[in-house]
């Protein structure tokens, strides 16, 4: 059996070496628990509805964004959620840059263009997920949420107290010596949100393996050149995907290619993420495939609502957030508790 002192420094020299990491995962991941939220808070003129009423077909959304960014590529437009919100579109420029716009529903007025520093919850998910880059930034993501998980465990099984001195284990005595006052904090903190710790990183490495070995729905589609695309009978093949699949509300809509527009539906009885995807070609509108989320064997669909909160509605996503906060408080609290013991 591995020592108490060995699993101390295994927790001690990991923290160090994946404290910036885990600081960066834990604070966009608690910012994301509320991503929609937060778009629409930190840039009400462009991520909040402005028009009072209306919906704007889709060919008009879509040749407004494409007058804003000619020769771009839509890959994908995000429909609105709630009655404040927007289009939210996906594109790559004509010089392949990966670009967004936000459009308003009623007019199809462009609201925001730009890449990723336009849109700081984008910006938020596309660290959190990748670090901003491709499969190195995931599997850079994913060392980390092995070391937070590997933390967690052998943090809380070092603190785990003998019978009966289990309140002095969560004592804090604020009259003792700033750096005794910090490490009691940080090692009550840390035995209050192990196991949502060591949860939040196991979901979130698995998800993050399926992504690094396939296509999830967060990657975007290759883009196939610059030129201009043509959106004839999009809205027709949108009305056939919603006559073959009436009764819930659309996710997105996708180009993944010339003369193909793809639907994705949220089939909540699969589970808070989960969609049926109903395929189409362009221009005919033909329904040409049917993809229920019930077929979906994907780890992604249970095992992201669980790491996102959206499996446990509001009340859960405020535990995830206090948990996510405990996560930054420990990872800059461990690094000067380590500074305060080679002093």
């Amino acid at each position: 059996m591995i020592r108490k002192s060995s699993l101390l420094a295994l927790h001690r020299w990991i923290g160090l070496c994946a404290c910036g990491l885990v600081l960066l995962q834990a604070l966009t991941g608690s910012l994301l628990l509320f991503r929609g939220g937060l778009a629409q808070g930190l840039d009400p003129a462009g991520m909040v509805r402005q028009s009072a009423s209306g919906e704007a077909p889709l060919s008009q959304v879509l040749a407004s964004v494409q007058a804003r960014y000619p020769g771009g590529e839509i890959q994908r437009v995000v429909w609105p959620q709630d009655p404040r919100g927007i289009y939210f579109l996906h594109l790559a420029d004509a010089q392949g840059r990966t670009r967004f716009a936000s459009v308003d529903p009623g007019d199809a007025r462009v609201l925001r263009a730009g890449g990723l520093t336009s849109f700081p919850a984008e910006l938020a998910l596309a660290i959190h997920f990748r670090l901003v880059t491709g499969r190195v930034g995931l599997a850079l993501m994913l060392l980390s949420g092995l070391a937070l998980s590997t933390m967690a465990a052998s943090g809380l099984i070092y603190w785990w107290p003998r019978p009966g001195r289990w309140k002095a284990a969560f004592k804090i005595d604020a009259r003792a010596p700033a750096r005794v006052l910090l490490r009691q904090a940080h090692r009550a903190v840390g035995a209050l949100i192990a196991a949502l710790a060591l949860a939040s990183a196991l979901t979130g490495l698995a998800v993050g393996l399926e992504y690094l070995t396939e296509p999830g729905p967060l990657t975007s589609v290759t883009a196939h050149g610059p030129t201009r695309q043509d959106f004839s009978g999009v809205d027709e093949a949108l009305a056939a995907a919603r006559a073959a699949h009436p009764g819930e509300g659309l996710r997105d809509v996708r180009l993944p290619a010339p003369g193909k527009l793809n639907a994705f539906f949220w089939a909540p009885a699969r589970s808070a993420l989960a969609v049926d995807g109903i395929k189409t070609a362009l221009p005919s509108a033909q329904v040409v495939a049917v993809a229920p989320a019930k077929t979906d064997s994907s780890i992604w669909v249970t095992v992201l609502p669980l790491h996102s909160g959206e499996a446990f509605g509001l009340a859960g996503r405020l535990i995830l957030l206090l948990g996510g906060l405990g996560v930054v408080g420990l990872a800059v609290t461990g690094p000067i508790l380590w500074l305060q013991r080679r002093r």
